[in-house]
């Protein structure tokens, strides 16, 4: 194939992310708008070391937020400024970091503002600590600076998990310890006997004492799970190796008080606990990275609101609004009750509860409904008609019970697994002692012991969390994020996805039709358009401005431009008057033509010039470029697609028309209690829910599992099994083909370790094993189910099982 073949059937790069862009982006170069922005952000301020530093394995960019709240950040910062000293010390929580260039950027930044006295991040806890001059150093200006490269602030609340430095001090004693007590046991593999005398107690001592600690740092992990599960009656996967552990060290105990310290297995179970350690730090690793990408999800409680109190403003929790407060709200903030408008006029958008990024107009003395987001420029005062504890948003922001709604059936195979290693291990163990007691109670326990040492269970705990890890980490480039411990076991089990509307498959905002047309409008017109739409916050003046401005129309600074609001946008330049904004606004007639002589379809703003037509821009609901690719694909596969959404009934059945979805799985006009009805109604164990607002948070609920693409919201990420970053809707569906690969190759594995059990067993009984070939066959076979799992889940067949599926039937049993 030519070159110019290739380039015409590959898909182009992002010059951010270097992901595919897909067809249809807005973008066109960039595979979303947060990549487009981010780089050029990066670009404009000579930041482009990121990309050296990234080597090509950056995540695609979330989109920066717009005139997003810091309403939380004021009383943090006053209470750092009360405190005695020249210095002012602040802790904050990250969003977005994902490696070392993300920490550079932001030591960048810092380095750049003045009044900073020191920054320091975290990347693996996703904190920062922030030190500046007092007043010398504006905290919500740099924060500000950060965020527009796609990061996200938020209040001091993540903690390491017990596990996540645990685990790693556990792993380097066990690994130091192993090695040395490894040497001791070369001593008596090459001939160190009891006739050695001292060098040889000694040894078996050293050998023993060590391997005592391993037993008590590494093994302690799986006694406390194994000892939890029994407690609940649950047979857990952590039981097999716990007793593995107990029972290897109990009869090398013995034999090594026997004074027979070269018949032990101490190196064998050094190795086993030190592999054990591994897999389940393999097994933590990605899921703690994912969940620290995020901010931490207080619910209600981590939401805050301006309160006007005796001439002061006060920033309160939510939970702490009553009926008849006057709250005060910034661009950006939340409104958490019903309220009255004590302003003139007020521009909000209710699209984090309803699902509709419309935003309207409201006037002096006019309701406003909880759930809605200032979207406006200037603040406004606003009257709660409520308390907080009557809110609608009371219901939607709880926070579920750990494994709420969520069926418990994935979990049965593993504790079958679990209970019937156990037993077998137990039995053939008894069996061996039994049929070799004739030859001597010593030759009996040799025959035990190594029954037991050679039966561990290394498909289970090293070779498992690796292929679980090596899913995940590709999930998480393609920009997948996987929350849940077991969603990876759940997915297979989805056969209905329900996607949301609007902000879903949609990435709520407006496009135009047709960008091309912009090309061909005079440059005066251009120029005039581009300083009224730049310099308005409503979402079809930023669509018409982002278009103007990848063309590379000029912006002047001296434009004087006034908002009439619910109208439009007005520029008087060298006596001409131009206009843009709403239809029956701007010309007294607008006719069939403009002063192109084409035909205009007014969908959308209208740019006149002394009330003359110039130009019309159609606007329509912007659809994740790869929407209907995927969704299709999604049902050739076999699931059944749902389309859920609050929006009116007959947009759903248009762009479910638009989609390929059967117009009978397109169901409008639900509120969220009838979202989660729905979901509930259709839902058979085997459901995956995605969605973006509040209103969706009762749905999740109901779902086999749930998932959102809106990490810029509080309170759903916190709720989901999985986050999507990025505008494509790719990796839901990799997701669910490498969700049954990975269900593949783990019972694969499962198939290898009995059948090399069975080998194993059948040596031990014939009295073929001893110490040193049990210490080269556990190792030998850990080594070989590693690369097994490694070759099984290799690029190669990774991409195989993208473009061709695994069927069902082979993976489920």
């Amino acid at each position: 194939m030519s070159a110019s073949a290739q380039s015409l059937t590959m898909p182009a790069s992002c010059p951010h992310c270097g992901g595919p862009v897909p067809a249809g982006s807005a973008s066109r170069e960039f595979c979303c708008a947060g990549c487009e922005a981010v780089h050029g952000l990066l670009v404009d301020q000579g930041l482009t070391r990121y990309y050296q530093l990234t080597q090509g394995k950056a995540a695609p960019a979330p989109e920066p937020p717009r005139g997003r709240s810091l309403s939380w950040l004021e009383p943090l910062v006053s209470r750092a400024e009360a405190r005695p000293g020249p210095l002012c010390e602040l802790e904050l929580d990250v969003q977005g970091i994902h490696c070392a260039a993300c920490v550079w950027l932001m030591n960048e930044l810092f380095r750049r503002q003045p009044g900073g006295a020191g920054w320091m991040v975290d990347p693996a806890l996703g904190k920062a600590r922030l030190r500046w001059r007092r007043g010398g150093f504006d905290v919500a200006g740099f924060l500000r600076a950060v965020e527009g490269f796609g990061y996200l602030f938020g209040p001091s609340r993540k903690q390491a998990a017990p596990a996540s430095m645990d685990l790693p001090i556990r792993l380097g004693i066990c690994v130091a310890l192993s090695m040395n007590v490894m040497l001791f046991s070369v001593s008596f593999y090459v001939g160190l006997t009891p006739e050695d005398g001292e060098v040889f107690g000694l040894f078996t001592r050293l050998s023993l004492w060590l391997s005592t600690v391993v037993v008590v740092v590494g093994g302690w992990p799986f006694f406390r799970s194994a000892w939890q599960g029994l407690r609940r009656g649950v047979p857990h996967l952590d039981l097999p190796i716990a007793l593995g552990i107990l029972l290897v060290y109990g009869t090398s105990l013995v034999q090594a008080r026997g004074g027979r310290g070269d018949l032990a297995y101490f190196d064998t179970l050094n190795t086993f606990v030190t592999l054990m350690l591994v897999g389940r730090w393999l097994q933590q690793r990605v899921l703690e990275r994912n969940r620290r990408f995020l901010l931490e999800d207080d619910g209600a409680e981590g939401l805050f609101v301006r309160r006007e109190e005796e001439a002061r403003l006060v920033s309160v929790r939510v939970s702490r609004v009553m009926e008849g407060d006057v709250l005060v709200l910034a661009p950006g903030d939340l409104l958490p009750v019903d309220a009255e408008l004590l302003d003139g006029e007020a521009r909000v958008t209710t699209d984090w509860i309803s699902g509709e990024p419309d935003a309207r107009d409201v006037a002096r003395g006019g309701a406003l409904p909880a759930g809605a987001f200032n979207a406006g420029r200037e603040a406004i005062r606003v009257k709660a008609c409520q308390p907080f504890t009557d809110s609608p948003l009371v219901a939607l922001l709880r926070r579920a019970p750990e494994g709420a709604g969520r069926p418990t059936g994935h979990t049965r195979f593993w504790e079958a697994v679990a209970r019937r290693w156990v037993v077998t291990v137990l039995a053939v163990s008894a069996l061996g002692w039994v049929v070799w007691w004739p030859s001597g109670p010593d030759k009996a326990l040799e025959v035990a012991v190594a029954l037991l040492v050679v039966t561990c269970p290394c498909a289970i705990g090293i070779a498992t969390p690796l292929a679980y890890e090596l899913v995940q980490a590709r999930l998480r480039r393609e920009g997948f994020f996987i929350r849940a411990t077991d969603l990876l076991d759940r997915l297979p089990r989805v056969r209905r996805v329900l996607f949301d509307k609007t902000g879903t498959l949609t990435l709520g905002r407006p496009e135009l039709v047709d960008r091309d047309a912009l090309e061909g409008l005079p440059a005066e017109a251009r120029e005039a358009a581009f300083d009224m739409a730049s310099r308005s916050n409503h979402p079809a003046s930023r669509c018409v401005a982002e278009a103007l401005a990848r063309l590379g129309t000029r912006f002047s600074p001296e434009a004087r431009v006034v908002e009439h609001p619910g109208q439009g946008l007005e520029l008087v330049r060298e006596g001409v008057r131009w206009r843009l904004g709403r239809a029956e606004w701007g010309p007294a007639d607008l006719g069939p033509a403009r002063e192109d002589g084409r035909e205009s379809s007014p969908t959308g703003p209208v740019l006149t010039r002394d009330g003359v037509v110039v130009a019309t821009f159609p606007l329509r609901e912007a659809l994740r470029p790869d929407a209907r690719r995927e969704l299709l694909a999604l049902q050739a596969e076999g699931q059944d697609v749902w389309l859920i959404s609050g929006d009116a009934p007959a947009r759903v059945h248009a762009l479910a028309r638009a989609l390929g979805v059967p117009s009978a799985q397109a169901l409008g006009g639900l509120r969220p209690e009838d979202k989660a009805q729905a979901v509930a109604r259709i839902d058979q164990g085997d459901s995956l829910y995605l969605g973006d607002g509040v209103n969706d948070s009762l749905a999740f609920e109901r779902a086999l599992c749930a998932g959102t693409p809106a990490i810029d919201r509080p309170v759903m990420p916190g709720k989901s099994d999985f986050f999507l970053v990025g505008e494509g809707l790719a990796s839901l569906r990799k997701a669910l083909v490498l969700s049954l690969r990975l269900r593949l190759v783990v019972r694969r594995l499962l198939g290898l370790s009995i059948a090399y059990n069975v080998v194993a067993v059948v040596v031990c009984l014939v009295g073929w094993m001893t110490p040193l070939r049990a210490a080269v066959a556990m190792p030998a076979t850990s080594l070989a189910t590693v690369l097994f799992t490694a070759w099984s889940l290799s690029a190669p067949r990774r991409q195989a099982s993208s473009d061709a599926p695994v069927p069902r039937r082979e993976v489920l049993a």
